[in-house]
């Protein structure tokens, strides 16, 4: 009868060593059904957490060209926006989409102009200021009626307060919004 020194377990493999040699045995064991069929589900699961991966790839992967997309739609949109801004721009500049303003004053100076604005903007109104050779417009907000542009105009006339003797009523057509 031989005896052992040492023996241990890997799985389904046993090494054991003798007492009067320094040689290590292997000894395979053959694996139960039930052992099988545990692998079986073992590689299963395996083979599933497998497929996982290359799902999320697939769903990162479309998630990336959903995106580009969407990026490719908003810079033809882009294009498609100024396309159509230049295009209102022509048809001011040609047809004339005009509105309808009240000139209250035109200033000498800038700090003149000022003043009528605040007095202007303190009774409510909007006002505009643009420069020109002979001096600073002041000008109340467009209209698209020239009888409201009329009203507008004898209002401030006749607003004492003011301090304004007259004021013109004339067609403004402008390529930024006021």
């Amino acid at each position: 009868m031989t005896a052992y020194a040492d023996q241990k377990c890997y799985g389904e493999i046993i090494v054991f060593q003798k007492f009067d040699d320094q040689m290590i045995y292997p000894y395979f064991i053959n694996p139960s059904r039930e052992k099988n069929k545990k692998s079986e589900v073992q590689n299963k699961a395996i083979m599933i957490q497998k497929r996982k991966p290359t799902q999320d790839e697939l769903l990162a992967q479309k998630k990336i060209e959903e995106t580009h997309l969407k990026k490719v739609e908003e810079k033809k949109n882009l294009e498609n926006k100024k396309q159509l801004d230049a295009a209102v721009a022509k048809e001011i500049l040609e047809n004339g989409e005009k509105k309808w303003m009240v000139q209250v004053t035109l200033a000498p100076n800038q700090n003149k102009a000022n003043m009528v604005q605040s007095q202007l903007q303190a009774k409510g109104y909007k006002v505009i200021t643009s420069a020109t050779t002979k001096g600073i417009r002041v000008m109340v907000d467009p209209v698209n009626d020239y009888a409201i542009a009329q009203i507008i105009r004898e209002k401030i006339i006749s607003d004492e307060s003011l301090d304004l003797k007259s004021a013109w009523v004339f067609k403004w057509a402008s390529l930024t919004q006021q």
